[in-house]
């Protein structure tokens, strides 16, 4: 039988070609947009368990967009008193408060990323955390050790390898699991280690003649309010504590997620018209096969072919275009999930996790299964109709036509 299949599928080789195309197209579409909605809603619900908190807080001459903030690792050098930590604290409502201090590298000699980079001194509350989120995480570092983002430094990964940040030698500590937000580009370090690292490099000490110490600043709070309830009325009162610029984490995620989900819809539209033609060219050419072939079916019908082995006949074919085309989709749709997550990750605007080994072969089968009964169903009909044709009559019926 598969060998009357294969022959009958090569002698037309238009029509099996155009078949074959719209069905990868539709399942490559389909298979893409479906990578990237869950990368996304990983990204963000990742996100949104490690960022920790429901505000951050900056200094209210720090230009930065909230988005950016969250979610991309671009160095910035905005600072604020310290004050502010222990103020923060004192505010009714709040669980949690969260120091960081920000500064960068100008070169990375020995493994070099290229641009510059992030540098977050922690304090040990927020160490604690992060190894409780990470398989090979530590509560303590010493002081000339870091922690260092997986969007970074891919070749280093041996802990207690060697990285230079300006001018001084630091050990890697762990690599932190992705997560979706700014965390992945940015190497984090002691805030003491950041603050003495910072006030000894020459490019950074026309700012600390202008604010101060470093030793005595800080660059950004991250607060969790004691209930949901309560933020805006904790945002208030941060407010009222100085110039102080109040980014609200929940408002950017909604923000982004609907940008997000705008983005998806677009890219699902395309693969949703591109799958229907090719399902409906599958349609629509088996649906008058039981017409246009009927000289060839009856031919085997008075061959001595059964009823039940020209089903199989027709069936097999539908299935087998299908399952063909489905098959051709799939690397073309994990190619175009993986150029869209090249061009996202080169932009460090989005959170993004990319899905799992295991959710990619349960998308990979499912698009198979999928494919698989439409091949069945687009013959069901047309095959029940070829069983049903007398040969001698159907014989003759296609020399007069």
């Amino acid at each position: 039988m598969w060998r009357i299949i294969g022959h009958s599928l090569g002698k037309r080789r238009w029509q099996t070609a155009a078949t074959l195309v719209g069905v990868a197209l539709g399942v490559g579409f389909l298979l893409a947009v479906f990578l990237l909605y869950n990368g996304f809603q990983g990204g963000l619900e990742r996100g949104r368990q490690r960022l920790g908190a429901d505000l951050l807080v900056v200094p209210s001459n720090a230009t930065v967009d909230p988005d950016k903030a969250l979610f991309a690792g671009s160095p910035l050098n905005v600072y604020m008193d310290v004050k502010f930590l222990e103020q923060a604290a004192k505010i009714p409502g709040v669980r949690r408060v969260e120091a960081e201090f920000f500064t960068q590298s100008l070169r990375l000699e020995c493994c070099s990323v290229g641009t510059e980079t992030r540098l977050v001194g922690i304090e040990s509350k927020v160490l604690k955390r992060l190894a409780a989120m990470s398989p090979n995480g530590r509560e303590t570092l010493a002081p000339d050790e870091v922690i260092v983002g997986s969007q970074l430094l891919g070749e280093v990964s041996r802990p207690g390898s060697l990285i230079e940040l300006l001018g001084d030698i630091f050990r890697l500590a762990y690599r932190l699991e992705p997560t979706g937000t700014a965390l992945d580009y940015q190497i984090l370090m002691p805030i003491d280690s950041a603050r003495t690292l910072a006030a000894k490099t020459d490019a950074l000490k026309p700012i600390w003649k202008e604010v101060g110490d470093p030793h005595n600043l800080i660059s950004a709070l991250l607060i969790e309010a004691d209930d949901t309830s309560r933020i805006k009325e904790v945002a208030r009162n941060l407010e009222a504590l100085g110039s102080l610029r109040i980014i609200p984490a929940a408002d950017t995620f909604q923000r982004l997620k609907r940008l997000m989900n705008a983005f998806v819809i677009v890219l699902a539209a395309a693969g949703v018209l591109t799958a229907v033609g090719g399902v409906a060219y599958l349609l629509g050419h088996f649906s008058s096969v039981a017409w246009d072939r009927k000289g060839e079916w009856a031919l085997y019908r008075a061959l001595g072919a059964t009823q039940f082995r020209m089903v199989q006949l027709v069936v097999g074919e539908a299935v087998t275009l299908a399952l063909s085309g489905a098959m051709l989709g799939l690397p073309l749709g994990y190619g175009l999930y993986r150029l869209a997550f090249t061009h996202l990750a080169s932009q460090n605007s989005f959170p993004f996790v990319p899905p799992d080994g295991y959710l990619l072969t349960e998308a990979a089968l499912g698009a198979l299964a999928i494919y698989t009964l439409i091949g069945f169903l687009a013959a069901a009909i047309p095959a029940l109709r070829v069983a049903q044709l007398e040969p001698a009559l159907t014989m003759a019926q296609g020399d007069i036509d």
